[in-house]
């Protein structure tokens, strides 16, 4: 049989290959540190569970543009959340915000303007619907974020015409870096933006789990006739399982809206019904939501920067976090000794530490990084949610003033991993 080429050289997503792996590792009772799937490990919200056992007969399909009642409710919740107005016919619900992604790829019009790091499946996505992928290298200098100078001298590169659409795909707080844009920053891409027609894709998926004195913005808030959102509930309410994301568009674009609608009724035509009953629930935001989702956002803050302090003790080479439960460190000023290893790229540093300490990871070259660059996406959430969660619960003031305590005793594989990063490094001083 043959396949087509672009197919052909797509590989499964390195995430979920990580993970399956890590999987089989355990299963075979090896035991393994899983820093390389980045999987929110809190337990599903009561409501939440007892609203799909409620609605667990619904199998009817629901509209392809998903319920009435629960893109009412999202509008709702963002406007509570982060003070977005939305009506509920500028929202889609989907089968994940990786779907949403792609359809907006695919409808949109013109070449995808990609910063890097940036998480695995956007450029695969674009390839998918032949578009024209251009890679923005940002840096650790300017906190791997998109500056104006960076991206206007990628749209002047791209010699088209200033009314000719392009898309720009963003992700803050971001994965695989964990580093996020304020206010100011965002403020001062939009003219550019504006200026060159640019279709900006913001996939805010990890928004409500900003930490550090960081608080997110969606660039919605300075260029709302051009951002698109997309996001959901699978990492700050640990529902990834549950495959529901929405996406958000701004106003007036009826036939954007109805060609990925299409796309959307000729694939997967619409949302799991008990899924979405769910997720009136999980969209509820009362003070007992938001305090879940702020009790699950305080320990993954707690966990990340542990690690990311361990790692900055050690002298690794590392940003600290501004949100999500990763971290992207670097051992770039080991290449001397790492290349005498036989380690000469982020694969195969990635290798090593699987194969000598067990310790998974995920090199940075599948996040768009150059393969040379010997930089580690890690994450943090190698632990017992369900456990965590409800200690913290039962004393936060106690745990906040003593994290170390906390983690040693809850979150051994996170300590131990620590201990082989550190260990790992100092071998090659």
């Amino acid at each position: 049989m043959e396949i087509v080429p672009e197919i052909k050289k797509l590989k499964p997503s390195a995430t979920l290959a990580i993970n399956e792996l890590v999987v089989k590792k355990r299963q075979k009772g090896q035991k393994i540190y899983h820093m390389g799937f980045g999987e929110s490990p809190f337990p599903v919200h009561p409501r939440v569970k007892q609203a799909l056992c409620t609605h667990a007969d619904k199998k009817y399909y629901s509209p392809t543009q998903g319920f009435l009642a629960l893109r009412k409710q999202i509008c709702v919740f963002y406007k509570k959340a982060f003070g977005l107005k939305f009506k509920p016919k500028q929202v889609i619900v989907a089968l994940g915000s990786k779907s949403l992604i792609f359809h907006a790829i695919a409808a949109l019009e013109g070449p995808l303007l990609l910063p890097t790091p940036s998480w695995v499946s956007y450029q695969h996505q674009a390839y998918l619907v032949h578009k024209k992928v251009l890679f923005l290298e940002t840096s650790p200098e300017n906190s791997y974020l998109l500056t104006p100078s960076l991206l206007l001298a990628a749209l002047e590169k791209t010699h088209l015409e200033l009314s000719t659409q392009k898309l720009l795909l963003l992700n803050y707080p971001g994965n695989p870096t964990a580093q996020s844009y304020s206010k100011e920053q965002l403020e001062a891409l939009v003219p550019i933006l504006r200026k060159h027609n640019v279709i900006v894709i913001s996939d805010e998926i990890y928004s409500l789990i900003s930490y550090n004195g960081q608080d997110h913005h969606s660039m919605a808030e300075f260029y709302p006739e051009g951002t698109i959102i997309t996001g959901g509930f699978s990492k700050d309410r640990s529902l990834g399982g549950y495959r529901l994301g929405v996406l958000l568009l701004p106003k007036r674009n009826d036939d954007v809206k109805r060609s990925i609608l299409s796309i959307i009724s000729e694939i997967w035509s619409s949302a799991s019904s008990p899924i979405q009953y769910a997720a009136i629930e999980a969209y509820t935001p009362d003070k007992e939501m938001l305090t879940f989702i702020q009790k699950c956002t305080a320990i993954h803050k707690i966990m990340t920067n542990y690690v990311y302090e361990r790692m900055e003790k050690a002298g690794i080479s590392c940003l600290p976090p501004k949100g999500g439960f990763y971290l992207f460190p670097d051992w770039n000023n080991h290449k001397k000794t790492l290349k005498e290893m036989g380690i000469r790229t982020s694969k195969m540093l990635a290798k090593y530490l699987l194969k000598k300490y067990n310790l998974a990871s995920l090199p940075g070259s599948e996040f768009g990084m150059p393969r040379k660059n010997l930089c580690l996406r890690l994450s943090t959430v190698d632990y017992d949610g369900g456990l965590i969660l409800n200690e913290y619960m039962e004393r936060s003031l106690e745990i906040e003033k003593n994290p170390v305590e906390f983690i040693r005793n809850y979150a051994p594989n996170l300590v131990t991993a620590s201990n082989i990063l550190e260990e790992f490094t100092k071998s090659l001083q």
